[in-house]
């Protein structure tokens, strides 16, 4: 789904709105491994994924990659305190398949918060990021390593498909036998 077909089925964008998006934000396609931004970079951007699927992750304090979160078509992602604060991030965004996905810039985003449907616009846009990042917190404060197993499979059910387990088992928390066993046990 293209991005202004995302905005205007969270907010009923105005058919104006929609044409000056088309003019302004382009999809541009990405690679498997390139990155939407590192660790040292000020994120100047937000991203809408139209296809494909990626990954942020950091590194712990012993130089581990710890997979923080994955998301896939029909999402937004950014390094939230980077992208508004415009300070460095400590994480990465890696590109796992080849993808299509909409950099909005900061100044962009601000011609889609004046407009007519703007704070409806960013409304639902945070209350999607928040939502996501709540759900994740409480997944990992609450639920056993196979709840949140099963929660991954349900929001993303092709994501063995399309990522190594590695990073699967990271994201969880837990290493690769743990998830074998898990998986054995469905």
């Amino acid at each position: 789904m293209e991005l202004s077909e995302y905005l205007k089925k969270i907010a009923k964008l105005p058919d104006s709105l929609e044409e000056d998006l088309k003019d302004l934000i382009e999809p541009k396609e990405f690679s498997k491994g390139d990155h939407l931004f590192k660790q040292g970079d000020i994120c100047r951007h937000m991203f809408y994924i139209e296809k494909g699927l990626v990954r942020v992750y950091y590194y712990s304090g012993s130089g581990k990659e710890i997979t923080a979160w994955f998301s896939a078509e029909n999402t937004l992602i950014t390094a939230i305190d980077s992208f508004y604060y415009h300070r460095a991030t400590n994480d990465n965004c890696e590109v796992l398949e080849d993808s299509v996905i909409y950099p909005i810039n900061f100044s962009e985003l601000e011609i889609i918060l004046n407009s007519e449907k703007g704070g409806q616009i960013a409304f639902y846009i945070l209350n999607e990021i928040a939502r996501r990042m709540t759900d994740y917190i409480s997944s990992l404060k609450f639920q056993s390593a196979e709840e949140r197993y099963k929660l991954l499979m349900k929001e993303y059910p092709t994501i063995q498909q399309r990522t190594s387990l590695g990073y699967i088992a990271s994201y969880l928390g837990i290493t690769q036998e743990t998830l074998s066993r898990i998986r054995s046990n469905k």
